[in-house]
């Protein structure tokens, strides 16, 4: 979910040159799986379809967020005691089977090896702002329609400011 909405960020997005050179099929795909119609149905399917079966292992990254939003949906839109005073197991059973699943993901283990360059930049890189990353999108290319301009000129003054 954190490339396709980074990649759909307006810095990015707006970049038609560069996109008109990528192979955008691989991104349609997963941003076909990412959509949230149906309480991500897409994603559900594909996830369904990457669960490994017997002894096979599969590395799956789960959408940590969907898991979080099944476990408090299956909380606190049904109740724990049944009518009757009992028990609701079935409730506590689907809670079960969403948790069991998390876990089997968490002990698989994935064959991509460690690449102790790529770590060190991914925890050590600074975090751009909203406006830095506009401002390189504009570099990058330059604006195209008078907005952009204005907004440019306004980044440019914002940023030089600091």
């Amino acid at each position: 979910m954190a490339i396709v909405s980074g990649l759909n960020m307006t810095p990015v997005c707006r970049l038609k040159k560069t996109w008109s050179k990528v192979n955008t099929t691989d991104f349609d795909t997963f941003e076909t799986h990412m959509n949230p119609s149906f309480n991500f149905s897409n994603y559900r399917t594909a996830l369904a379809e990457a669960l490994p079966k017997g002894d096979e292992e599969k590395c799956v990254v789960p959408f940590f967020s969907l898991l979080v939003k099944d476990i408090y949906f299956l909380n606190h839109s049904t109740k724990s005691r049944l009518p009757d005073g009992q028990v609701n197991f079935r409730k506590f059973w689907e809670m079960a089977k969403v948790i069991t699943q998390f876990l089997s993901w968490k002990q698989a283990s994935c064959s991509f090896p460690r690449h102790r360059a790529i770590l060190n930049y991914l925890m050590t890189v600074p975090v751009a702002s909203e406006d830095s990353l506009y401002l390189a999108s504009m570099d990058a290319e330059a604006p195209d329609s008078q907005f952009e301009k204005e907004r440019h000129k306004a980044l440019k003054l914002k940023i030089a400011g600091r």
